[in-house]
């Protein structure tokens, strides 16, 4: 496959999982989109940089967080006011439930600390190992480990804080 090729097939496949990557950083998804959009463009041009081409994403994840803290760097004085769009309802009102209590855990990983809802969202949303989340992040495994565990602390601390109906956090990845 070419190089175009290549892009098309990881647009595909990773761009959902760096949107959200990108919105913990930014809190706008239009910001997450277009920090993705810039993302895809760098790795288009540094494609031979790629060690593992069998699983590029952790390669991509880096970019999107390269490029979300350069953003922030250049517009730090910007107040970051929108969180979650409105999402579409659907009809079964057991799905309607479903999709609040989605959006409540999703707002409440969010509203954590950036250093904690990071790990969250790559391990619960992203299914990535503990091993990825520490190459992506440049930590240490055992740092992916407690931020894991105290962010999954917060969360529970907060849903509850919230009225969000939070239950306790466990470790399984079912649970979130």
């Amino acid at each position: 496959m070419n190089k175009k090729e290549i892009l098309a097939v990881w647009i595909d496949k990773y761009t959902n999982r760096l949107v959200r990557l990108a919105y913990t950083y930014v809190k706008d998804w239009l910001k997450a989109e277009d920090q993705v959009q810039e993302a895809f463009i760098k790795a288009f041009h540094s494609m031979e940089q790629l060690k593992n081409s069998n699983e590029p994403f952790p390669w991509l994840a880096r970019i999107v967080i390269n490029e979300c803290n350069n953003s922030f760097r250049k517009s730090w004085r910007e107040v970051i006011s929108d969180f979650l769009p409105d999402k579409k309802q659907e009809s079964s009102e057991e799905s309607y439930f479903r999709a609040v209590q989605e959006e409540e855990v999703h707002n409440a990983v969010y509203d954590l600390p950036k250093h904690y809802s990071l790990p969250i969202t790559l391990f619960y949303f992203d299914e990535l190992s503990i091993q990825e989340i520490s190459e992506i992040l440049n930590l240490n495994v055992g740092t992916v480990k407690s931020r894991l565990s105290r962010g999954r602390q917060l969360l529970s601390k907060k849903m509850k804080e919230d009225g969000y109906g939070g239950k306790e956090i466990k470790s399984s990845k079912n649970v979130l």
